[in-house]
């Protein structure tokens, strides 16, 4: 068979030859994308090995940039540093015999106050100096105990305003200069303040009991109070009620009586009863009054 004259297959075989040129030049391409791919992945994992392993080497003008970050930081530091620093009592010179008076002086007016606004205070507790009322204090001790009477006075006189229950106990850490050099060092050791480069604090501890809006806004107010920078925090907060009230039996309930019995008679309104929000909170709180040192640490 003469393959000119069978046009059929002269067509196909043109198409086929048309096709493999096609797909030739198609591989072609694609070997020569992913070759030049390939060797722009290897430049860029080349010079990303390169940069990660050079010194750094800042320029000037991120020099400049960090310089300036560094002293807004700075400044804000100080700005934030001389809004709390007056925001403590200040250490005023006192001798033994003068805190001791001032000692006696404030806890008979705070004793009064709370008797006078409905509050249980015992005079007993002499805000947590009771060590200091029949003796006075080292005198090296008497400025700082001094500032201490003015933190527990505050924190008490803002309790008795916001009228809680009762003041129960008032326990206070011994402050360092309060400390016998002369114990051994196998003594048990004295609960010192803490102390930072930035600032020191002075625990204290205050039990008291009150309904819960007493308790919030005294909280409210020693958090917020400019006098003295404190850290509250709640050692134990015990709610008077800590069971939940019974549902009343259906079986008790009263039937539904004739309106026209009862028109003659209506009983007495009975006080309504509140079963929620009428508890009292024992509240365990531990102060901690901060004093800021006087310059920032360089």
């Amino acid at each position: 068979m003469n393959l000119g004259q069978n046009k059929f297959l002269v067509g196909l075989g043109g198409a086929l030859l048309v096709g493999c040129l096609g797909l030739g030049w198609m591989v072609f391409q694609s070997y020569s994308a992913f070759d030049t791919a390939n060797t722009q992945y290897d430049e860029l994992k080349s010079k990303l090995q390169r940069l990660q392993t050079l010194p750094l080497y800042p320029k000037a003008s991120n020099l400049t940039i960090l310089e300036d970050q560094k002293k807004a930081a700075a400044d804000s530091a100080v700005a934030l540093h001389q809004q709390l620093l007056p925001m403590a009592f200040p250490l005023e010179p006192l001798t033994p015999e003068q805190f001791q008076d001032q000692l006696s002086a404030t806890a008979k007016k705070l004793v009064d106050k709370a008797a006078a606004n409905g509050v249980a205070l015992s005079d007993k507790l002499y805000l947590g100096f009771a060590e200091y009322k029949t003796s006075t204090p080292k005198p090296e001790a008497a400025a700082a105990l001094g500032r201490q009477l003015k933190c527990i006075a505050l924190a008490v006189d803002t309790m008795i305003d916001r009228k809680v229950t009762s003041i129960n106990k008032i326990t206070r850490t011994p402050l360092p200069e309060e400390a016998d050099a002369s114990k051994t060092a196998a003594a048990a050791p004295t609960p010192k303040a803490t102390k930072s480069a930035l600032f020191t604090k002075y625990p204290f501890r205050i039990e008291f009991t009150a309904d819960q809006k007493s308790f919030q806004a005294a909280l409210n107010d020693l958090s917020g109070t400019p006098k003295q920078f404190f850290i509250i925090q709640p050692v134990t907060i015990k709610n008077s009620g800590d069971k939940a009230p019974k549902k009343a039996d259906p079986a008790e309930r009263a039937p539904v009586a004739d309106p026209a019995a009862t028109a003659a008679a209506t009983p007495k309104a009975e006080k309504m009863k509140y079963i929620l929000g009428a508890e009292k909170l024992t509240v365990d709180l531990e102060f901690n009054s901060v004093v800021f040192a006087s310059n920032l640490p360089k």
